[in-house]
């Protein structure tokens, strides 16, 4: 199975990489394109200059070797541009792992045979949108990751391929346990690609029926880091 990371940052996808590049019958991508706040020469050289530098402080030359074997793709525009869609169809994906902060268009999406998977900290279906975690902890609920098929909505891929509950309760503040939730999705895209290796992956349906959430204010913000203390 041929996999693509897409991401802006050579340093975040290359950490994705590591933790799925040894996955049996894997052959894996990373697909940069440039940052929004950059221009695309300075994205690019940003790039090339963290995969040196990732090389020689751990004096591993598996990062050189990604980009000389053109396992490294860096793209002219977004993802969304028409020159980018036909070089993610030229690679031949058959899924992509989202480490971009972008909303993909459909013909991007349909450029993978089976998709692109997005590593959302918050249950699906019953919390998507924004501040799932906080939202999750006022509420009661668990809190917890699922691994989905992206569509072009907001969060309203239909099929799930993981949805676990995460314990949090060693994180003492919101952005401690965002920070730990976000640091899963290597694990989490590692257990999603496995499955995937399975001739017949079931999915979960996740069918839209749940709210959608939005940035938390903060007077319910200071609420939650107070239940998140006693949890």
């Amino acid at each position: 199975m041929r996999t693509g990371i897409l991401a802006h940052s050579f340093s975040s996808a290359y950490g994705i990489y590591e933790a799925v590049r040894d996955i049996h019958g894997q052959e894996v991508f990373i697909i940069l394109s440039p940052s929004p706040h950059r221009s695309r020469v300075t994205s690019h050289v940003a790039n090339l200059a963290r995969l040196v530098l990732i090389s020689l402080k751990g004096l591993d030359s598996k990062p050189l070797r990604l980009f000389a074997s053109r396992r490294l793709t860096l793209l002219r525009g977004p993802f969304h541009d028409q020159a980018s869609v036909d070089t993610l169809k030229k690679l031949s994906l058959d899924v992509g792992l989202h480490k971009a902060g972008v909303i993909y268009r459909e013909p991007t999406i349909d450029a993978f045979r089976l998709g692109i998977l997005n590593h959302h900290i918050g249950k699906l279906p019953s919390y998507r949108g924004r501040s799932v975690l906080e939202w999750s902890i006022l509420q009661g609920d668990p809190v917890g990751i699922t691994v989905f098929f992206i569509d072009t909505g907001i969060d309203t891929g239909g099929r799930i391929l993981i949805s676990e509950d995460v314990d949090v309760s060693a994180c003492k503040s919101v952005a401690q346990a965002k920070e730990y939730l976000f640091s899963l999705d290597r694990i989490f895209f590692r257990k999603a690609l496995m499955l995937l290796n399975d001739s017949e992956p079931s999915f979960q349906l996740n069918d839209g029926t749940g709210p959608r959430y939005f940035v938390m204010s903060k007077l319910f913000h200071e609420v939650v880091e107070q239940l998140l203390k006693t949890r």
